[in-house]
C-alpha cells in the first residue's frame, strides 16, 4: 500500500480537485489524503501551504507527494522531506531555488508559449474559464468546479520558493496533451531544462484528475510499482492501458450520426473503422492466451450497446497482456504467426493509430503517451524500411512524408501511411 498527499492547484480546493482520483487510489488499496488550503486568505503563503502540507504527511512514511499546477511550488518547501519517497507534478509549474510564482511566468516563457499553441489550434487569446480549463470535464463535474472555486490571493506570487534543492527521490512529471492552460510541449521543454527528466504525456486537460480520475490514479500507481506493469513477479515490456483509454474516450463520444462518415482508412467509414476495432480488441485478446482462434469471424455487425461492448472488451485486453505468459512464445492473430513480444508492438499500434484515425473522422482531439508513440515509432519505422516497404501492405498505406520538425506523433502518422493533417 503507498501514501499519496494530494496537493492542489491555486485557491487550494484540494477535497474537492482530489475527490475523484483519491477515491480510485483508495478503490485500489493505497491512502489518498488531499491537502485543503484556504487559497484565498492574503494572510497565507507559501511557508503557510507548506506547513498545511506537512500536517497532512503527519506520521506516515514513504510518502508519494502529488501537486497539480501552482502546487509544484508547495513541495519544495514541505519540510518532512525524509518521508517524501516520490514526487510527481501534474501539469504543475517547476520552480527554481528563489523564484516567486509571479516570476516563473517570464522566466519560462508561458505566455507566448499559450499564444503558440492558441493560434496552432485556432483558439482565442482571450481567458475564459471554461474553454481553459473545464472544456474536457463532465457537466456535473463543471458545475462542482465553479461551486468549490476560490479566488487565489495575490500573497503567494509575491514569495520566494525558498529551497536548494529537490529531495533525491524519483521525480515524475504527468503532462495533460489537451492541456489549455500549460501547453503540453510548453510543460515537457519546463521538465526537461528544469529538472533534467522527460515529461509523461496523458490523455486529458489541465484538471486532469477531474476528466479522467481513473486513469490519472493507474498511472499514480504505476509510478509507485515502477512500470511497467508487474505481476507474479514477472516484468512485462510495456503496459496497453493508457492507449485503451485514449480509444475508449474517443469511442464513448462517438455520435450515432458520425457512423457513415469517412475516416483516414480511406475505404472504410466510421461504422467499418468501430467495426474493425472492436473484432481486433478480442482477436488480440485470444492471441494473449495463446488460445486457437474460432473458424468464424469474431463478431459480424456492429452490436447495438457496442460502446458498452468495447469499453469491456479493452479493460479484458489490457489484463490478458499484463499476464507475464502472453509473451511468451509465438501468438497468432488474423492468420499471421509471429513471435508473442513483437505481436504486442501490434496491437500497441492498433489502438493508438486507430484510436487516431477514430478520433480524426469524428473531430475529436487525440493524445498517446511519448513511450507508446516511440514504440509504435519503433515498429513503423522497421516496416517503413526499403526492404519491408513490400511486405507492408494491408497493415499500413503507402509512405507520408512529414517534416524535420514534425511532432513525434506526426512522424508516426507519417511511417502509418497517414496524413497529419487529414480533415
Amino acid at each position: 500500500m503507498a501514501t499519496f498527499v494530494l496537493i492542489p492547484g491555486a485557491g487550494g480546493a484540494g477535497e474537492e480537485y482530489w475527490r475523484e482520483a483519491a477515491a480510485e487510489l483508495r478503490a485500489r488499496g493505497h491512502m489518498a489524503i488531499p491537502v485543503e488550503i484556504e487559497g484565498d486568505d492574503p494572510a497565507l503563503g507559501l511557508p503557510e501551504y507548506a506547513a498545511v502540507t506537512d500536517e497532512a504527511i503527519g506520521t506516515h512514511r514513504d510518502v508519494v507527494v502529488v501537486a497539480q499546477s501552482f502546487g509544484g511550488f508547495t513541495v519544495p518547501m514541505i519540510t518532512k522531506r525524509d518521508v517524501i519517497s516520490r514526487i510527481v507534478f501534474v501539469n504543475a509549474m517547476i520552480p527554481l531555488p528563489g523564484e516567486t510564482p509571479g516570476q516563473w511566468w517570464e522566466a519560462t516563457g508561458w505566455q507566448s508559449a499559450r499564444h503558440n499553441a492558441n493560434v496552432k489550434a485556432g483558439r482565442s487569446d482571450d481567458f475564459d474559464v471554461e474553454e481553459v480549463f473545464l472544456h474536457d470535464l463532465p457537466d456535473h463535474v463543471k458545475r462542482e468546479m465553479v461551486d468549490s472555486d476560490r479566488e487565489p490571493a495575490e500573497t503567494p506570487f509575491k514569495q520566494p520558493c525558498a529551497f536548494e534543492g529537490w529531495p533525491d527521490v524519483p521525480l515524475h512529471v504527468l503532462v495533460s496533451a489537451d492541456d489549455r492552460f500549460f501547453p503540453a510541449d510548453f510543460q515537457v521543454r519546463v521538465a526537461r531544462k528544469r529538472l533534467g527528466i522527460t515529461a509523461d504525456i496523458v490523455p486529458g486537460g489541465h484538471l486532469v484528475a477531474k476528466s479522467r480520475p481513473s486513469d490519472v490514479a493507474e498511472r499514480l500507481i504505476r509510478y509507485v510499482a515502477n512500470d511497467p506493469a508487474e505481476a507474479d513477479g514477472r516484468l512485462v515490456p510495456f503496459d496497453l492501458v493508457d492507449a485503451a483509454a485514449e480509444l475508449r474516450r474517443v469511442a464513448e463520444n462517438v455520435g450515432d450520426d458520425q457512423l457513415e462518415c469517412s475516416t483516414p482508412c480511406t475505404e472504410w467509414t466510421v461504422r467499418d473503422l468501430v467495426e474493425h476495432v472492436c473484432g481486433l480488441t478480442k482477436a488480440f485478446t485470444i492471441a494473449a492466451r495463446h488460445e486457437k482462434a474460432p473458424d468464424a469471424p469474431i463478431g459480424e455487425g456492429l452490436p447495438r450497446r457496442w460502446r458498452d461492448q468495447l469499453d469491456h472488451d479493452l479493460e479484458t485486453l489490457v489484463a490478458a497482456w499484463r499476464e507475464p505468459s502472453a509473451w511468451d512464445g509465438e501468438a497468432e492473430a488474423g492468420g499471421v504467426r509471429m513471435p508473442s513480444a513483437e505481436l504486442a508492438a501490434v496491437v500497441l499500434d492498433e489502438l493508438v493509430l486507430h484510436g487516431w484515425d477514430l478520433a480524426r473522422a469524428t473531430g475529436q482531439n487525440f493524445a498517446a503517451t511519448t513511450r507508446d508513440v516511440e514504440i509504435c515509432t519503433g515498429f513503423a519505422a522497421a516496416m517503413s524500411t526499403p526492404e519491408t516497404l513490400e511486405s507492408r501492405g494491408g497493415l499500413f498505406g503507402p509512405l507520408v512524408d512529414t517534416a524535420p520538425e514534425a511532432s513525434p506523433l506526426d512522424t508516426l502518422l507519417g511511417f502509418a501511411g497517414r496524413d497529419p493533417a487529414w480533415r
